[in-house]
């Protein structure tokens, strides 16, 4: 899949491609539209830096545990 990205205006329901991209003329493509002056980004930056918060505060629950191949496959032979 190629992507391009380029800022436009919408005027009457459409948006102009740039003279550099008229190679796209008459394709089939896909449309994803973002509003630059939404609050929305900000949003989900914090609501990513969260998420990256809650993996690393889970990150030692493995720590001093037996958890390599060997004695995993044991403990399920045992069992």
């Amino acid at each position: 899949m190629n992507a391009v990205e380029f800022h436009a205006t919408v005027h009457n329901g459409m948006i102009t491609l740039p003279s550099n991209q008229l190679a796209w003329n008459g394709k089939k493509i896909k449309v994803i539209l973002l509003d630059e002056t939404s609050p929305d980004s900000i949003e989900m930056a914090v609501g990513e830096q969260i998420a990256a918060a809650d993996f690393f505060s889970c990150a030692g629950i493995w720590e001093n545990r037996d958890i390599h191949k060997a004695a995993i496959r044991a403990k399920a032979i045992q069992q």
